[in-house]
């Protein structure tokens, strides 16, 4: 179990490390015809480029707004028709690093599952191997003794482990 521990909190490394890196991409900021904003990591006809600057190490970002290169983000007269707001990139970004965080958070607790699902599983077959691979079955008693089970015990004892391990794998 230890060993599952070392190795997720490796993975869950690794993937803030990834998470962190895909933070630090271009943004596009576009406003469609609805007046709905919408931010891209892929420019479109529009689009203006938001650029995030990573500095210092109080952990917050910078922001800083310029037009992409496909468009000035404006009208023909080359004025814009909507100022952008200068929280809601910030805010996207830490909702996004949020949204992140939760989906590797989940990815985490699914593989913790599933090890321990096969690990249940694993202990279960070879219980159920070994309780057919005997040829008494004993119990042991309060002082520590061996107390032999009757053969429709033991049989008993063999459909409830078979019935343990299927429950336990699914089969």
């Amino acid at each position: 179990m230890r060993h599952s521990a070392i190795a997720a909190l490796i993975m869950s490394l690794a993937v803030s490390t990834a998470a962190v890196t895909a933070a630090r991409a271009d943004v596009y900021r576009s406003v469609d015809a609805q007046g709905h904003v919408q931010y891209s990591d892929t420019p479109t006809p529009g689009a203006e480029l938001v650029r995030v600057q990573h500095g210092g190490d109080t952990g917050f970002s910078s922001l800083n707004s310029t037009p992409a290169p496909a468009n000035n983000g404006g009208n023909a007269a080359g004025t814009r028709t909507q100022p952008p707001p200068a929280q809601a990139p910030a805010s996207n970004a830490i909702s996004a690093q949020a949204d992140i965080d939760k989906q590797n958070a989940q990815k985490a607790v699914q593989q913790d599952l599933e090890q321990t699902r096969a690990d249940q599983c694993k202990k279960a077959t070879d219980d159920y191997q070994a309780s057919l691979a005997a040829r008494r079955i004993y119990r042991t008693g309060a002082n520590g003794e061996r107390e032999y089970l009757t053969d429709d015990e033991a049989e008993q004892q063999r459909v409830q482990l078979r019935q343990a391990m299927s429950s336990a794998c699914g089969t």
